[in-house]
């Protein structure tokens, strides 16, 4: 079984190699099918089926839509089962503040087998200087 942190590792991971516009589909296809149970994957997203085909097809749009898109995650966490990452995405140059995306992650053993996200806007002003990240 992995630990806390190989899970923490697994997760930036699976998010790196799907929102890497250099990758073919395929390549993340059989790398991401390492990292999570590609038939069991329950997908919180309601824009998303269950399983990791739905996530491909959203994953392949991002590659075709939205050229210059690009993630950062800016931190990892977890407890247990769950890994949260705080994600920044732009959507290349027509989108540059893009959106801060929280990700939740539940593992069975060695493998990512849930997901939950929470999205929202990057505004372009904000009541305090903090930032979102």
């Amino acid at each position: 079984m992995l630990t806390l942190d190989q899970r923490k590792d697994a997760v930036r991971a699976l998010l790196l190699t799907a929102f890497d516009p250099a990758r073919s589909i395929d390549d993340k296809r059989q790398a991401m099918s390492r990292l999570m149970d590609a038939q069991g994957y329950v997908q919180h997203s309601p824009g998303l089926e269950n399983g990791l085909e739905s996530l491909l097809e959203l994953i392949d749009g991002f590659d075709r839509d939205f050229p210059g898109y690009a993630i950062e995650v800016v931190r990892v966490i977890g407890e247990g089962d769950l890994v949260f990452a705080h994600c920044h995405y732009t959507y290349g140059p027509a989108d540059p503040r893009g959106k801060a995306i929280a990700e939740i992650f539940r593992f069975e053993g060695d493998r990512i087998v849930e997901h939950w996200d929470v999205i929202q806007d990057v505004p372009a002003s904000s009541r305090n200087s903090n930032g979102m990240f």
